[in-house]
């Protein structure tokens, strides 16, 4: 029984490019999606190899494969690529589903035919869908990788694989061979071949690493020997040779230590007694060439201390001297700075008094003679002019007000003779002025004459317009009728008796018209005249009682601005009879008050000083400037005088300042250089007691205690030399032991090596037979599928193949892949380099059809018809549907392309056949559907064949 996994129905929803879900109906013999690229062809072939399989061979990494690169990239986070579909294997039907539940992780559930889905194991779901694409006892692992290749090279030929079948090219052997593989589903006989060949290569590596040690194992043993036959040490030798050195170093060790322990340490104790040894005799020889120059170092270091003594105290005494005479001289420079200021502010209020002097001995001149007479001293002025008490502000105030009054004396006048006018104006108008009653009176008659107007004109409008239609209809019928015999009104249907007495009648009513209408038309010039007249009057009224209102605003502003100004004079205390004399008095006064003002406030500025003495309130207002300069001018000259003792003392003071603090540093250079020399002459014996107290530690510094010293030296000397040789005699001896330890080792580890080497060996060889196996089981079993194969690919390849060359494909070895031979007439052609592309490519489907014919169920071809002409497609066109005929209910394809021509022709060659049997029952041997749209806009599904009714 057939047992190819056939699909009848699959679903793809957010699957790469297929944002939206697509349903397919597959259960056809041959279903056809046509699209333009990159609509989504690939991704449904791709959707249906990862529903059987669980990976996308084309999106692996590696050997890896995440299905986070299968969700489309255009959907929102809450949606998961799935795949579902109904599928037959043999008799059995079920349901099957694969989602993305993850980044990284995937589910597959199985039911049979509407029972619940349940989930299932990747082992268990391909042990259903490919039971004999690996053996029973492989491990799970291994066989879940053999059975995804098996549905992946068996029912899938995408573009890259039929390239590969295509392609001659020497790099491509090793994917030409494994496609083919799996194309005859023997790949797990190849996989255990190359599995062989890669243990014996491995293994092979390390039994050559483990040679090359064994080598040098040996090497080293003969190394070892030849130096343990030139050598007679002992075990016992060593061990007395370093107790004798232990003994004689007086070194403690503990008894568990080892005898290379022991030398160590007895080799480290020697080292350090020798560097010890060294360092004393450096210092002996060093206090020895001081040994005598030791005494004058020391008188040296007590004349240098008295030295230092005296010199700290004439440096003392010199300080002290230094700031008595800083004291005084800077005394003497704060002195003369006083004195300085003194006079620079003399100066300074001698040049801003003079000013201020003048300035008011000027304002003086101006105002009253009286003042000099009531005021003969400055306090006299002061008390006279109580403005100078005056604050700034106030002064300023006042004299703001006053200057505003002296300016609006001429505006005054102007406004008294004004106001006058304006009185007088409207006392004129005050008989033609209107009451409110009146102007009511004016507005309610204009109103009621302006009504009556209205209306007048409206009765003149509503008169003309009858009268002027009814005069041209009356002189239409005078002139256009031409019955004799009508004697009634057109309007009234008056019978006037004959015809004649109705045109006179008529003629009679033309000639009184015009006098209506002017009567009417004078009613209503009459009344738009009076109601003009009224308006006139009322405006007048109007008018002249406004401009009676403007006067009296005008007069009651101007009687405010005479009040306020009026008011003004009275708060500066000026009666109105002459206000121009007596604001000048007032203001000259203030001008001598702010003067004074002035002047004094510059006196009390300086009033804790003796300036301010020059300018007391006794002093006579005449002359003032006079006695002003002359009182300054003795007060400098006497601060001169001062200035120049107050120079001379300072400049003492400086030189007896300049001349100690030169004998000071003098001293200071001496107190240094003795310091220095005491510290050098210090510093030595510091050095050679240094020296000695390192060679001679607790001995004092004598002659005897250095010849004690060079004595211990010279012992330290001999037992440091006996030591070395026992050292040397110890390591001598304890060398011949490690060498033959080391060479015991080594032949001891040496023969498991061999063991390992000669197990390796039996190892390789038995790897080497089972690969031979291998190959001869490809090779028998891959040959007898290809004679079955055989005997489908000749007819497939001339039902193919138009311009007919090849009488026969011969059956090749399967070791190279479409390595096949062709009968052509007498001669023998190989496909791989006589076949044109078009022909390999036919050569490749005939292969893939005729394994799937063997096997059954669905399969889907991605773009079958790259290579092939016009001719070719025909051919091909041929195959397929004789094999929808033939084979419907073990088999159906999915074709995919993007040639409109391709489907055309296809549905051409179905559209005169009739239903065929499938497992599902009877269905149109042919489905072409057609993809439209992205990934990023959607795609959507369009059947065109056969037409849905």
């Amino acid at each position: 029984m057939n047992r190819g996994v056939r699909l009848s129905y699959m679903r793809v929803d957010a699957f790469r490019g297929i944002r939206d879900p697509i349903e397919l109906d597959l259960s056809s013999p041959i279903t056809l999606v046509f699209a333009p690229n990159g609509s989504g062809k690939t991704t449904l072939c791709e959707a249906a190899e990862w529903l059987l399989t669980g990976q996308v061979d084309r999106l692996r990494e590696g050997k890896d494969f995440s299905p986070a690169v299968l969700k489309s990239k255009f959907v929102g986070p809450d949606r998961r690529p799935s795949v579902s579909a109904d599928i037959m294997v043999g008799e059995e039907k079920r349901s099957l589903t694969r989602a993305v539940q993850g980044g990284a992780q995937q589910e597959a559930n199985m039911a049979r035919l509407g029972e619940p889905m349940q989930m299932i194991g990747p082992h268990d779901l391909l042990s259903f869908l490919a039971p004999s694409a690996a053996s029973q006892e492989a491990h799970h692992l291994r066989a879940i990788n053999l059975r995804q290749r098996w549905l992946r090279g068996t029912r899938f030929l995408t573009a890259e694989a039929l390239a590969a079948l295509v392609d001659s090219d020497a790099e491509t052997v090793e994917r030409r061979t494994q496609i083919f593989a799996d194309l005859l589903g023997i790949r797990h006989l190849l996989d255990a071949e190359k599995l062989c060949d890669q243990f014996i290569t491995d293994l092979g590596a390390r039994e050559r690493r483990l040679s090359q040690t064994v080598a040098s194992h040996d090497l080293e043993i003969d190394r070892l020997t030849a130096a343990l036959a030139s050598s007679s040490a002992s075990t016992t030798s060593a061990l007395a040779e370093v107790e004798s050195a232990i003994a004689k170093l007086r070194l403690r060790l503990r008894n568990d230590i080892s005898v290379p322990d022991r030398i160590e340490a007895l080799s480290a104790e020697h080292g350090r007694r020798e560097r010890r040894l060294e360092s004393r005799r450096s210092g002996i020889e060093a206090v020895a060439a001081e040994w005598t120059s030791r005494n004058q170092t020391e008188q040296a270091i007590t004349t240098l201390a008295s030295r230092e003594v005296e010199l700290v105290n004439r440096l003392t005494s010199l300080d002290r001297s230094v700031e008595a005479a800083t004291v005084t001289a800077t005394n003497a420079k704060a002195s003369f700075s006083r004195q300085s200021e003194r006079a620079n502010e003399l100066i300074a209020a001698r040049d801003r008094f003079g000013p201020l002097i003048s300035s008011l001995l000027e304002a003086l001149s101006s105002a009253d003679g009286e003042l000099f007479i009531n005021a003969p001293t400055l306090g006299a002025l002061i008390n006279v002019v109580p403005e100078s008490l005056w604050s700034p502000d106030e002064q300023s105030r006042r004299g703001l007000e006053l200057r505003a009054a002296l300016q609006d004396i001429p505006t005054r006048l102007s406004e008294d003779r004004q106001l006058g006018v304006l009185r007088a104006q409207l006392e004129g108008l005050s008989p033609e002025l209107s009451s409110v009653e009146v102007l009511a009176n004016l507005r309610a008659e204009a109103d009621r004459l302006d009504a009556l107007a209205v209306e007048a004109k409206r009765r003149l409008d509503a008169a003309l317009d009858p009268l002027s239609r009814l005069r041209a209809a009356a002189r239409d019928l005078l002139t256009h009728s031409h019955d004799a015999t009508v004697s009634e009104c057109p309007l009234c249907n008056h019978d006037w008796g004959s015809a004649a007495e109705m045109r006179a009648a008529i003629s009679a009513t033309l000639e009184s018209a015009p006098e209506l209408a002017g009567i009417v038309q004078a009613t209503a010039i009459s009344a738009a005249e009076a109601a003009s007249l009224c308006r006139r009057r009322l405006d007048d009224a109007v008018r002249l009682n406004n401009q009676g209102v403007r006067l009296q605003a005008d007069i009651r502003a101007l009687e405010t601005s005479i009040s306020r100004r009026q008011q003004g004079l009275k708060r500066l205390g000026i009666s109105e009879a002459e206000p121009a004399s007596a604001l000048e008095t007032m203001r000259r006064r203030l001008s001598v008050g702010v003067a004074l003002a002035n002047l004094v406030r510059e006196r009390n500025r300086h009033a804790s000083k003796e300036i301010a003495s020059l300018l007391s309130d006794d002093i006579a207002m005449q002359g003032l400037s006079n006695a002003f300069g002359v009182a300054a001018n003795a007060r400098y000259q006497a601060i001169q005088a001062d200035l120049a003792k107050l120079a001379r003392d300072a400049e003492g003071a400086a030189n007896e300042f300049d001349r100690l603090r030169a004998e000071r540093a003098t001293a200071l250079q001496h107190l240094r250089a003795c310091r220095e020399d005491l510290a050098r002459h210090r510093a030595e014996i510091a050095r050679v007691q240094a020296l000695w107290d390192q060679v001679a530690p607790n001995l004092e510094w004598t002659d005897a205690a250095l010849t004690q010293v060079r004595s211990e030296v010279v012992t330290e000397i001999a037992l440091l030399g006996e030591v070395a040789g026992h050292v040397a005699a110890a390591q001598a001896a304890w060398s011949g032991e490690v060498r033959r330890a080391r060479r015991d080792e080594l032949q001891t580890a040496v023969e498991p090596m061999r063991t390992r080497l000669k197990h390796m060996g039996a190892r390789m060889s038995a790897a080497g037979r089972a690969k031979a196996a291998f190959h001869q089981t490809y090779n028998d079993v891959s040959k007898r599928q290809i004679e079955d194969l055989g005997r489908v690919v000749n007819p497939l390849f001339a039902r193919m193949h138009a311009n007919r060359i090849v009488d026969k494909i011969k059956v090749g070895h399967s070791d190279e892949p479409l390595r096949w031979f062709a009968d052509a007439g007498n001669q023998q052609m190989d496909p791989g380099k006589d076949f044109s592309q078009g022909q390999r490519q036919d050569l490749a489907l005939a292969l893939f059809l005729g394994r799937a014919r063997s096997l059954g169920g669905t399969f889907f071809l991605d773009e079958p018809v790259t290579h092939l002409d016009d001719l070719n497609r025909v051919g091909l066109l041929d195959v397929f549907r004789a094999t929808a005929m033939e084979s419907s209910a073990a088999m159906n394809l999915v074709l995919t392309t993007a040639s409109k021509a391709l489907a055309r022709h296809l549905i051409e060659k179905f559209s005169s056949t009739g239903a065929v049997e499938t497992p599902v029952g009877k269905r149109a041997p042919l489905r072409v559907v057609e993809l439209d749209g992205n990934g990023r806009a959607g795609v959507v599904m369009r059947n065109v064949y056969p037409a849905e009714r």
